[in-house]
């Protein structure tokens, strides 16, 4: 499998292609195979839909279509029709679970030339799931009486903020909204969207589309982080975080430096204060490119491209027309750019921090050397303030990125007992376990990242 950063898609599919394929134009009907055989990933990306659903774990190949029904994690499995689910396999599910496999009636055949960048055998993370599954009870693991309280709070905070930004529209007002609806992002749709928010699929499900109701796509966003980002973290050819600042941001040095980026550790905390236009406006070309691994990946439904545009024209209206129709449009502008910058920040700063620190490992194809992918989630990634009840909360449990990379099916509320026991296997193996005393100190650290990959085209980068 040839690796390389994708422009639009690499499977050379537009959005219109897409939208013929999806209504069923003849020359772009895909036919099911049958009998066990080798594939091609360009066959496979086409079979992305929920009545045509192929999913690739460990190079074998499984039609999933009729199974997905009686998933116990529901429809997220779309979210990767079409693509690698390895990394979501082994990270989502019990040992248990592993151990039984996924039903060999639904395989029907295997990659050809599958290129495997991460060893799954070893001792570390089967040990380490081992103990974490014996401290914490299965029906706790996705259920925390704290994390439903305090999402209450925060969606009761967010409406009511709202109603106060539309009605009175001032710089406090913005504020407070852009507050909540970062704690939106980090507390409700985060977790939702990794299915950890509950064991109520329906209502797990509704919390991971909170992303919707704040002007972002959640269907964008669990394709690009779980599968582009979580299975394959500071990789360069394959994590979609990298591309999401490039060129404004150099985050890894195999990345072109520009004269400009000298400068982009001053400029940095500006250009996260745009964060949300980015999530507003860009999803649209994130909608038909899913991720750079392999390939494309996901089923895009016409109707989740429907709710795109209806959350766009929501946020029009209650950003912008209806403050204006009310305060007039010269006084709405500077307040909704706060609101804007105060939400982006809110949200930003706390995924920037945890992988693009000097502290953090970094991987490309040339030094992956099939490293094993348990230890890369350690060693790739840092947590801060681990002691503090503020910023585990105010951060949705991201100061314990670790943990959370290791486990992202637990509620985050489990991260303070689970990071107990990663440090004492970490200890145990001989692994660097990184954490920050305080979130300044983080932000400090990537900062220092950011101005050294702005001065030198080859910096001192730890590669994992």
């Amino acid at each position: 499998m040839a690796t390389a950063k994708a422009t639009l898609d690499n499977s050379g599919e537009c959005w219109y292609d897409w939208c013929r394929r999806y209504t069923g134009v003849r020359d772009f009907v895909v036919h099911k195979k049958t009998g066990y055989r080798q594939y091609t990933w360009e066959e496979i990306v086409k079979h992305d839909k929920e009545d045509d659903c192929w999913i690739v774990v460990h190079e074998k190949v499984y039609d999933v279509t009729k199974w997905v029904p009686y998933h116990p994690g529901g429809k997220m499995i779309y979210d990767g029709a079409g693509g690698d689910c390895t990394g979501v396999w082994e990270s989502y599910h019990p040992l248990s679970t592993l151990a039984q496999g996924i039903p060999q009636k639904y395989c029907i055949g295997e990659v050809r030339d599958y290129q495997d960048f991460y060893k799954w055998d070893g001792d570390f993370y089967k040990n380490l799931k081992q103990k974490v599954e014996a401290a914490i009870p299965y029906e706790k693991r996705r259920n925390s009486l704290w994390m439903t309280f305090k999402g209450c709070f925060i969606f009761f905070g967010y409406f009511f903020a709202l109603f106060n930004y539309i009605y009175f529209c001032t710089w406090w007002s913005a504020i407070i909204l852009g507050f909540f609806a970062s704690q939106v992002g980090v507390n409700i749709m985060h977790d939702g969207n990794h299915g950890a928010w509950t064991s109520n699929k329906q209502m797990t499900w509704a919390a991971g589309y909170s992303l919707d109701i704040v002007g972002s796509s959640s269907v964008v966003y669990r394709r690009s982080h779980n599968y582009g980002h979580h299975s394959c973290v500071n990789h360069y050819e394959l994590d979609r975080a990298f591309d999401t600042s490039f060129p404004w941001l150099r985050l890894h040095m195999n990345q072109p430096r520009y004269w400009y980026h000298r400068y982009q550790h001053l400029y940095a905390l500006a250009l996260y204060s745009a964060t949300n236009l980015g999530d507003l406006f860009g999803t649209f070309d994130d909608f038909f490119w899913m991720s750079n691994f392999p390939n494309r990946r996901g089923s895009a439904l016409f109707k989740d491209f429907l709710l795109q545009n209806l959350v766009k024209v929501c946020w029009l209206f209650y950003a912008i027309l209806i403050p204006s129709y009310i305060h007039g449009y010269l006084n709405v502008v500077p307040i909704m750019s706060l609101y804007m910058g105060s939400f982006s920040l809110g949200y930003a700063l706390f995924f920037a921090v945890n992988h693009w620190t000097l502290d953090a490992g970094f991987v490309d194809n040339s030094t992956i050397g099939n490293s094993n992918w348990g230890v890369l989630q350690v060693v790739n990634s840092v947590n801060f303030a681990l002691d503090s009840f503020l910023w585990t909360n105010l951060s949705g449990g991201l100061n314990h990125q670790i943990e959370h990379h290791l486990f992202p099916g637990y509620v985050h509320t489990n991260y303070p007992e689970i990071a107990k026991i990663v440090q004492a296997a970490c200890k145990e193996n001989g692994l660097k376990y990184v954490q920050y005393p305080t979130f300044w100190a983080a932000i400090k650290a990537h900062l220092y990242l950011l101005e050294t990959l702005g001065k030198h085209d080859k910096p001192p980068i730890k590669q994992s």
